[in-house]
């Protein structure tokens, strides 16, 4: 799973608000389940903040 978190946050990063939390997830072959999961674990670890984008809610925390 660390793998995927890093490859999730890359993404998250590079994706710059465009795309939600969620199609991120499914364009790296993630489930809607494992996304939340990864979301979760990100959050917990301070890595990733809530944001009420327009269409992503989630930022890195640089």
């Amino acid at each position: 799973m660390e793998k995927d978190k890093e490859k999730y946050l890359e993404a998250l990063r590079q994706n710059k608000g465009k795309e939600d939390e969620i199609d991120l997830g499914k364009s790296l072959g993630f489930s809607k389940e494992y996304t939340d999961k990864i979301i979760q674990e990100l959050m917990a670890e301070e890595r990733i903040t809530y944001y009420a984008g327009p269409t992503c809610n989630y930022k890195v925390v640089e």
